[in-house]
């Protein structure tokens, strides 16, 4: 078998690995210093579709703002540039990949288990005293679209990949690392730094499963790593095989908390999680 990377995979995925131009246009105008609030506004307002959208996210009662926010500019002003951003590309993201047809996940099964990471880490990172807990809500949104480049792309591997995973009861991400020498981690983080997104985010997708170098960002890194571990006994990544994932004790260190703490906030968990899929318009795999 000729070797493979994840560029590669992206490569033979430009169409699905492209960032719609709305989010492009809005990534240059959200980093250029000398843009405003309107300037920011009027991108987004160039889409009526994404318009309703990010609307109907920032006025569900996921975010539970007190009083309706009914302009483009006001979400700006309320909800802030950086987290509008954010709520964007996942928006889009969802839209882009909700059909994509595979043979190992139905996409109802993989955006639920992918929300209820988002929802558990954005729980972890407020235990853990962080004010923009969007970003971590972002971070588990995004952790595994890795897999869906891997599924739709090397089948035929990914089978074998699931089938070593079973012989030798190991996580599925260790088995791909042994079939083909990488893992979804590492493919999923490839495609956001694709798209320019921030490096933090992408750090913290390449290390969802594995904590790696903890000198960047390791908030942002433990609390995806941790609300992976947590949310998969909810709603698995995967139905085709199933195997427990171990904590790793230094993220407990970097955010300076206790299992138990995590455990008692999860017990009413799935109504916040059906809350974010119904702010998302994700029903039956479909946004």
């Amino acid at each position: 078998m000729a070797s493979l990377s994840p560029e590669d995979l992206i490569k033979q995925n430009v169409e699905l690995a492209s960032l719609p131009e709305i989010i492009v246009k809005l990534n240059q105008v959200v980093d250029d210093p000398f843009s405003t609030a309107q300037d920011i506004s009027d991108i987004i307002s160039e889409d009526p579709s994404l318009t309703a959208r990010l609307l109907r996210i920032v006025n569900s009662p996921f975010y539970g703002f007190p009083s309706q926010i009914d302009t483009v500019s006001l979400a700006v002003t309320i909800v802030g540039t950086q987290q509008l951003r954010l709520l964007a590309l996942a928006s889009s993201t969802i839209r882009q990949f909700a059909n994509l047809p595979n043979q190992f996940v139905t996409m109802e099964t993989f955006w639920r288990h992918s929300f209820s990471v988002a929802v558990v880490a954005r729980t972890i990172a407020s235990k853990a005293g962080q004010a923009d807990s969007e970003q971590y809500f972002i971070a588990g949104l995004l952790h595994d679209l890795g897999s869906l480049i891997i599924y739709s792309t090397i089948p035929t591997l990914a089978t074998e990949a699931i089938a070593h995973a079973r012989r030798k009861e190991i996580p599925l991400y260790q088995a791909e690392r042994a079939v083909f020498g990488f893992d979804h981690a590492m493919v999923g983080a490839t495609l956001l730094r694709r798209w320019n997104l921030p490096e933090p985010l992408v750090e913290a997708v390449a290390c969802h499963h594995d904590l790696g170098e903890i000198e960047a960002t390791p908030r942002l890194k433990a609390v995806t790593h941790l609300a992976n571990v947590f949310a998969n006994p909810l709603n698995p990544s995967l139905l085709l095989y199933r195997h427990t994932l171990e904590a790793d004790p230094q993220a407990w260190e970097i955010l300076e908390l206790e299992s138990d703490t995590i455990e008692e906030s999860l017990d009413d968990i799935e109504k916040e999680i059906n809350e974010a899929i119904s702010a998302f318009s994700l029903q039956s795999g479909a946004a």
